[in-house]
């Protein structure tokens, strides 16, 4: 007998046509799919770990113990059928992960997330970029790179920062340089400052992990994970405590939210 379980959120750009894959990887929080076009489709645990790519499954520990890395499945007609369950997504709320342009965002709050942001932060990762502690290999690289990038001498259309020597730079499930571009990224979307040269990072999205891969391409499309998508609304004067969030946001993954917000941090600062 099938086991059913229903979805509560489902991410603005999931796929919709008929695909066929295995499970890419399993963790705590979430079940990947390798979709064919190189992205990960997420099956997560709620609203908290919701992307554009993400679909946040009831009941998902049961769900997550009844599947393994390599097993098979169809997504088709609104759900996910494995070997002996199925994921429905029909009756599932649309999550978007687009955040709005709000220059006027608090700069009483932008100064108060930095400086949690200075005294918390992972030392691991690119945040010594940023709070100028002695960093690693990683940070290194990185401080070779941002330099080489461009400078910002105006608000010309025709600045662009080339941060694509980042795409890939780290390890683990999105590599340090792809949270610091997202950062980058949303910093941009929020402030309405368009300086960095996105075509080039979409050319190198084969130089980084599956994790890493999709994290940019919704990046580039105006799509980001919950996390940063709270982080940014706590930059609007009056919406909810931004030292909380920033600490909340460096809590995410293993320096996943430091390096977003090393990115994010990096470019405020240009202007």
């Amino acid at each position: 007998m099938e086991k059913v379980f229903d979805s509560e959120y489902k991410g603005a750009f999931l796929p919709a046509e008929f695909w066929e894959g295995v499970v890419q990887s399993i963790y705590s929080k979430a079940v990947n799919l390798l979709h064919p076009s190189g992205i990960l489709i997420s099956l997560v645990d709620g609203s908290r770990n919701m992307t554009d790519y993400g679909l946040a499954v009831k009941d998902f520990n049961s769900f997550a113990h009844s599947v393994s890395e390599g097993s098979s499945f169809l997504w088709k007609n609104g759900t996910v059928v494995f070997h002996d369950l199925v994921i429905g997504m029909k009756s599932a709320s649309l999550w978007s992960g687009a955040v709005a342009q709000f220059p006027d965002y608090s700069l009483e709050s932008m100064e108060a997330c930095r400086t949690v942001f200075n005294d918390s932060a992972k030392a691991d990762g690119l945040s010594p970029v940023v709070t100028g502690r002695a960093g690693n290999l990683y940070t290194t690289a990185a401080r070779r790179i941002l330099p080489a990038a461009g400078k910002i001498t105006g608000l010309e259309d025709d600045v662009s920062l080339d941060v694509s020597p980042l795409v890939g730079l780290g390890v683990g499930f999105t590599p340090s340089g792809d949270d610091f571009i997202s950062g980058a990224l949303l910093f941009e979307v929020i402030s309405g400052k368009r300086v960095i040269d996105k075509g080039k990072i979409g050319k190198n999205l084969h130089k980084t992990t599956a994790g890493g891969r999709t994290l940019l391409s919704l990046a580039l499309r105006n799509s980001f994970p919950s996390y940063l998508l709270e982080f940014a609304e706590a930059l609007k004067a009056g919406a909810g405590n931004p030292v909380e969030i920033v600490k909340k946001a460096l809590q995410h993954g293993s320096t996943s939210g430091s390096d977003a917000l090393s990115g994010f941090f990096w470019i405020a600062e240009l202007f």
